[in-house]
């Protein structure tokens, strides 16, 4: 059944909704009540607030099984949507509304804040994946917009922490009197940067660091410093290692520095992805009907880059994923030029390409029992 103007059209509202809103992460109040009120006008059951997150949701159609899940993400960027999150809250919304209206099909879209890490509900998919949230569906689907039409997916672990060394403040004419916050935080950085040159490629060590408190003043001794740490490693084995060498590092800096030390996890731990080659063979196929050549991430054998709680979600539930292609290849997202491609002014032809594909994909799904066997058993491996 093709897509009626009026749908694609309101399809494509969604996008310009969220789009314009922007708001970052575990802030996301006007975009996740907007789509809570999108989702009930087409008759989904909804849960809002969700697991204690005020700017999650859960909207559930049941019809029997298998049941698919999609994932929303709605958060933006300090410069906007420059990751195209706009567009997967708009992708899962319209499949969504296809699957029931025109097919029946049961789907239960999980509206996830902050998957870019900021604020209380930071990396909200692996609350999820703990909770037992995705007990009740068979499998997971997400997307991503990209440089590039691909299938599957690879990433790395990763953990943020804040590290606060606590000292005495004093007048910078009467050091003595004082203890020097900011030292330590000097030092850490710089052997955190050697340790980094430390570890072998082979376990893809990623430290960025950034300075979020070094003073007040240039004449008073600091006696607070901060700094965020973003820790990755290939597999959650090896960052677990790096975290604990990380946070031997800073304590001794602190000590030496007499300096009290607090760690806070900024972020949960996101897992390195497991791919479903099944689910990922499938949108592949329903590309290709469509006039697109995705590059398959699971065939390639090609090293996690990224990182990202849906990983969390593909340790605990069969998970495919779609990435879209809205910029030239060779550009990042995050960026300027990332942020304009995502408007859905621009990208709204390739947004309702990418729900046709992911409708059809699930259709065959729900039509052949075969297929959710064999996604199991893949899974099972």
């Amino acid at each position: 059944m093709a897509m009626t103007t009026e749908f694609a059209n309101e399809i494509t509202d969604v996008a310009k909704a969220i789009y314009e809103y922007a708001e970052l992460g575990s802030s996301e109040y006007k975009s996740s009540s907007y789509l809570v009120e999108a989702f009930k006008r087409h008759g989904f059951q909804v849960d809002f607030p969700y697991l204690g997150m005020k700017t999650a949701f859960k909207a559930r159609y049941f019809n029997g099984k298998p049941m698919v899940g999609l994932l929303a993400e709605y958060d933006a960027l300090p410069n906007g949507h420059s990751c195209g999150h706009d567009l997967i809250a708009a992708w899962a919304f319209g499949t969504a509304i296809r699957l029931k209206d025109e097919f029946g099909i049961s789907v239960t879209v999980f509206g996830t804040p902050s998957e870019e890490g900021i604020g209380e509900y930071a990396g909200s998919k692996a609350k999820f994946a703990q909770s037992g949230a995705f007990s009740d569906v068979d499998y997971v689907i997400g997307m991503h917009p990209d440089d590039r039409w691909a299938v599957g997916s690879t990433s790395l672990a990763d953990l943020t922490i804040e590290a606060q060394f606590i000292g005495k403040s004093s007048h910078l004419l009467s050091p003595d009197y004082g203890i020097n916050a900011l030292d330590p935080l000097v030092e850490s950085y710089v052997a955190l940067s050697n340790f980094r040159r430390s570890v072998p490629n082979s376990k893809y060590p990623v430290i960025g660091m950034i300075v979020k408190e070094g003073g007040r003043a240039s004449n008073v001794i600091p006696d607070k410093a901060s700094m965020e740490i973003d820790i990755r490693a290939k597999k959650k084995a090896d960052l677990a290692g790096f975290v604990d060498q990380i946070e031997r590092i800073l304590k001794m800096e602190g000590e030496m520095h007499y300096c009290k030390l607090n760690i806070n996890e900024v972020t949960p731990i996101y897992d390195e992805y497991k791919s479903n080659r099944v689910i990922d063979s499938l949108l592949e196929e329903e590309c290709q009907k469509h006039a697109v050549n995705p590059f398959n991430v699971d065939r390639s054998g090609e090293e996690p880059m990224g990182s990202t709680d849906e990983a969390n979600v593909s340790q605990v539930i069969p998970t495919g994923h779609l990435d879209v292609k809205i910029v030239d290849p060779g550009i990042p997202a995050h960026t300027d030029e990332f942020r304009i491609a995502a408007d859905p002014s621009r990208s709204g032809k390739t947004l309702l390409k990418a729900i046709d594909i992911t409708v059809e994909t699930i259709k065959t799904i729900w039509q052949d029992k075969k297929f959710m066997n064999k996604i199991k058993e893949e899974f099972k491996k």
